[in-house]
């Protein structure tokens, strides 16, 4: 991204002022307005004062403010205690658009759907506003007093429960309340798992919390074990950016094995995927790890380890062939254990790859940047304590407890009974319901902040917009806990890191790192830790025996709302699941043999009953999905009094236990009879036969490149031939690159102010994203798994849609856009008709006056350059022509033409692998141009003669020929 050019530095952004004359567009009149300013004037004490700071934006910009350009800021946003850098657009005081910063190791300049989607989470209507005891109105100098009491009795009886974190700023507070306050206790608690450190670490001779670091760049074969790291993770941006660079078929190209038991975007991708029940991960690492045993000199074959591992060799072809790719690879390979596998199944990755020298190489160890204490408990402890009455304060902040905790621990009623409680929260959720008082949290992009990516990296968070809430951090309610008299937590962490430096040497430090978001060198150096053999061979000898026939439940976090934190994002909602393509709730993911003998199809609910608990979901029959296993999403269900993610769908934490968080079996499965209708975004996964998303293996690729050249030759036509002047702008896309995670669905959708539609509407055909995601699943005894096909609009150069438009509201631009030129369009929609790939969006309804998902302070979200539709208009893709034409401008006013890169996409900018490059035919050095003239490139529908401006390049899966 070519950052923005404004002031050097200038006061926190604040909210889009009122104006005096007329009404806003969010109806704010000049009534309004008088009446905030008499009820202001009469405030009581203990109203938030916004205090005006100083950020930094992310390049030097002269002093004076251009009206009408972009500011952008860095910052970073934490998920699961890891910091991702971003850079944030702001116009007229108000962030409009999330990129990532190519700066920070965790993003190099992507950013995924979640964080293109958490604008619409700062801007949200339903976000906590004030700060309340018993559920009436109260002051944050209340909750300021009640944390001032807590300090007495050095911590007796005092609890504090938080997610996981690697800020070194809150570690730094964290032991100063454990020295000040030695009896309090702390528990930190993430429904995802993060904070423990790598579950392998106990049996390394290394330090017990580890990380697992690799570089996919390096690796020739990769084997992945339940781990989706293509699309989950602190690191995933980063590590599809490395995969993709290994995927070129005109180099050596890398493979990927997969072992999973529900198909994962990880999964979809790999040249061979093996679908297992979750708890047969372990075997297939074991017998991957026997085999390389019995072939690979390196292993001391007379080993106790190497007797033991000899027992698990198995005949399976898929297993052997894996264990011999990694041998024939050796120092070039990676084995990697995904999060919800045991401490077993990671320290026999290690091993692999310890054996067969990878380790230093494409994966290494480093200490784990999460913060810890000496007095931090477990969860199963707190729960344990607060049944037992010994909890006399309790402080829950962020992560809602009540709704995450596995349902067996009973949170809510003991938390309800804590003699004093605050909670620290987005939204009036459960917690919220059972705490004494609740404290709004701040949004990410409302604080200042610190915290550390995968590979130790700190990054700094900057606030681009003031408080939209009465909002607070974490770090407040600490230092609140800590010390009575206030400072701003832009001081504190001021104070924080100055410690050491001299005051001009630290002003000169803060602004640079503001400004990059990040500070240099701080990532953490590898350490050693190499697997304690005697260990693992009392691991595996303890090991319980394989499942039977038994059901197993397999829990997974949900690929857009996570573990339910995002589930009042409406975008999110809204985004199709990138493998089964449904929205808006989950369901009972089952095999299809394992549907038919229970006698259920899609939409049929069923029962799931575990231990005695039960859970009533419709079926979805999903792609490549293990039999006698049920896969869940977790983050529904929610019973919160925020109205997006209210009812929808169901919770799987109904279901979970502290002892089997992520898979279990004994499941019973019973259909009720009932149906449900499914909101499903695509109906079908078959091409028909028809050529739509190419693919071939290397082999076939090699024997005949020009495979694919009939898709790409000219065509005889009728339409007449027109002569383009100026910037010719195209599109190619890399369907070998698109991993199908759609953070380009949601780029498009912030940058085009494209609207929400809700559930019923999508049931009805009628989403209104411009650009979607198409999945299609391999025919059966082909190696490919699922493909992965962006659909914009082509911007055809003999367009259907054009020739049947009765008032000419869809038309050619000079430098070859397909327009659409919205106050002609009268909405006949012959266009949307006669358009083969089905990419245009007919406003049925004005959805932003229509419902309350696209109403109120989401407004401040809409990007000023981009036409708000009304209803009864078509739209599409528009190739992003706001930029184009903005950068046509600035080259204009420096009397030049726009350069190569010049203008980006949205979509393009956000995707993390490089899949979509834009580019002018005037710059033939530019990717988008130089992949038109690849052996794979191809026109989608060649054979009806549309000459499309986006053009595609076929898939090519690089499967072994043992596994043919």
């Amino acid at each position: 991204m070519r950052p923005s050019k404004h002031n050097a530095a200038r006061t926190t952004p604040q909210p889009a002022a009122v104006g005096l004359i007329g009404r806003r567009a969010d109806g704010f009149s000049r009534r309004d307005f008088l009446g905030l300013l008499a009820a202001s004037a009469a405030a009581v004490p203990g109203c938030r004062r916004m205090v005006r700071e100083r950020i930094v934006p992310y390049v030097r910009r002269p002093d004076a403010v251009r009206p009408g350009e972009p500011t952008t800021y860095a910052t970073s946003m934490v998920l699961d205690g890891y910091a991702t850098g971003l850079l944030i657009a702001c116009r007229e005081d108000r962030p409009i658009k999330v990129e990532g910063n190519p700066d920070h190791p965790a993003s190099l300049g992507a950013a995924g759907a979640v964080a293109q989607a958490s604008l619409c989470g700062l801007y949200d209507n339903d976000r906590a506003r004030d700060v309340t005891f018993r559920g009436r109105a109260a002051s944050w100098q209340g909750a300021r007093r009640l944390l001032g009491d807590l300090r007495g009795g050095g911590g007796e009886g005092l609890r504090i429960l938080m997610p996981p974190s690697s800020s070194p700023w809150i570690g730094e507070l964290v032991s100063r309340v454990a020295r000040e306050l030695p009896a309090a206790r702390f528990v930190f608690y993430s429904a995802m798992g993060a904070g423990q450190g790598w579950p392998g670490g106990p049996l390394s001779r290394g330090q017990p919390l580890l990380e697992l670091l690799n570089d996919f760049s390096r690796a020739d074969v990769v084997l992945s074990l339940d781990a989706d790291f293509l699309a989950q993770g602190p690191f995933w941006l980063r590590y599809a950016r490395q995969w993709a660079t290994r995927r070129d078929p005109e180099t050596a190209m890398s493979r990927l094995y997969c072992a999973e038991s529900a198909m994962s975007v990880t999964g979809s991708m790999a040249d061979h995927r093996l679908a297992v029940r979750p708890s047969e991960i372990v075997a297939i690492a074991l017998g991957v790890a026997a085999d390389v045993s019995a072939i690979w000199p390196g292993v001391n074959k007379g080993s106790a380890l190497a007797a033991l591992l000899a027992k698990h060799r198995t005949k399976d072809p898929w297993i052997s062939a894996v264990a011999r790719d990694l041998v024939r690879a050796a120092g070039r390979g990676v084995v990697l254990a995904g999060p919800r596998q045991p401490p077993v199944v990671h320290a026999t990755a290690h091993l692999l790859n310890q054996w067969l020298g990878n380790q230093g190489k494409t994966a290494w160890t480093i200490a784990s940047p999460q913060v810890s204490s000496s007095q931090a408990i477990e969860l199963a402890a707190l729960v344990e304590e607060l049944g037992k009455g010994k909890v006399k304060a309790l402080l829950a902040l962020n992560g809602n407890p009540a709704y995450a905790v596995p349902a067996e621990r009973e949170f809510a009623r003991l938390a309800a009974g804590v003699p004093t409680s605050l909670y620290l929260g987005d939204y009036l959720d459960e917690t919220a319901q059972c705490c004494q008082w609740f404290v709004p949290a701040a949004h990410d992009l409302e604080s200042w902040g610190d915290a550390r990516a995968l590979d130790g990296t700190v990054s700094l968070m900057q606030p681009v917009i003031a408080g939209l809430r009465e909002g607070r951090t974490p770090a407040e309610i600490l230092l609140a806990l800590l010390d009575s008299s206030p400072i701003q937590p832009r001081e504190a962490l001021r104070q924080f890191w100055r410690r050491g430096r001299g005051a001009a040497a630290f002003e000169a430090f803060w602004e640079e790192s503001l400004r990059a978001g990040l500070l240099k060198d701080t990532a953490f150096k590898p350490v050693d830790a190499s697997i304690d053999e005697g260990a693992l061979v009392q691991a595996l000898s303890r090991l319980p025996a394989a499942q039977g026939e038994e059901m197993e439940l397999n829990l997974l976090p949900d690929p857009n709302i996570h573990d339910g934190r995002f589930a009042q994002n409406a975008w999110l909602q809204e985004l199709p699941d990138p493998i089964t393509r449904m929205c808006w709730g989950n369901a009972a993911l089952l095999g299809g043999t394992t549907a038919a003998r229970l006698g259920v199809a899609d939409g049929d609910v069923v029962e799931l009953a575990l231990s005695g608990r039960k859970l009533r979901l419709p079926v979805l029959i999903a792609p490549g999905h293990v039999e006698r296993a049920v896969t869940v999403h977790l983050g529904y269900g929610q019973l919160g009094r925020a109205r997006t993610a209210r009812g929808v769908g169901a919770s799987a934490a109904t279901l979970r236990t502290l002892a089997a968080p992520w898979f279990a079996s004994g499941l019973v499965v019973r259909p009720t009879g009932h149906r449900e209708y499914l909101t499903v975004y695509q109906l079908t996964m078959s091409q028909h036969d028809r050529p739509l998303a190419l693919h071939a293996t290397l082999a076939q690729y090699r024997q005949d490149p020009e495979r694919f050249a009939s898709h790409r030759s000219s065509q005889t036509t009728l339409y007449p031939k027109f002569d383009y002047t100026g910037a010719q702008w195209v599109m190619s896309i890399d369907l070998g690159l698109c991993i199908g995670c759609q953070a380009c669905v949601v780029a498009c959708q912030a940058e085009n102010n494209v609207p929400v539609v809700g559930a019923h509407e999508i049931r009805r055909g009628r989403a209104m994203h411009w650009l979607r995601v198409d999945g299609y699943l391999g025919k059966p005894g082909e190696a490919i798994a699922m493909l992965h096909q962006p659909m914009p609009c082509q911007h055809c150069e003999n367009a259907p849609c054009e020739y049947v438009c009765p008032v000419n509201a869809t038309v050619h631009s000079p430098d070859g856009l397909n327009e659409m030129v919205y106050n002609r369009c009268v909405g006949t929609r012959f266009c949307s008709n006669n358009c083969p790939y089905k990419v245009r969006r007919f406003n049925w309804f004005n959805w932003y006056s229509r419902q309350e998902l696209n109403q109120g302070s989401l407004r401040l979200q809409r990007n000023p350059e981009v036409s708000v539709r009304d209803r009864g208009v078509m739209e599409k893709c528009t190739y992003c022509v706001q930029r184009i034409r903005r950068a046509e401008i600035a080259a204009r006013l420096e009397d030049r033409a726009i350069g190569p890169g010049e203008v980006r996409t949205a979509c393009q900018q956000a995707c993390p692998t490089g899949a979509i490059a834009f580019a002018s035919l005037s710059h033939p050095e530019s990717l988008a141009v130089q992949r038109r003239h690849s052996k794979r490139a191809y026109e989608l529908l060649h054979e009806q003669g549309t000459r499309p401006r986006t053009w595609y390049l076929a898939r090519i899966i690089n499967s072994n020929p043992e596994l043919t």
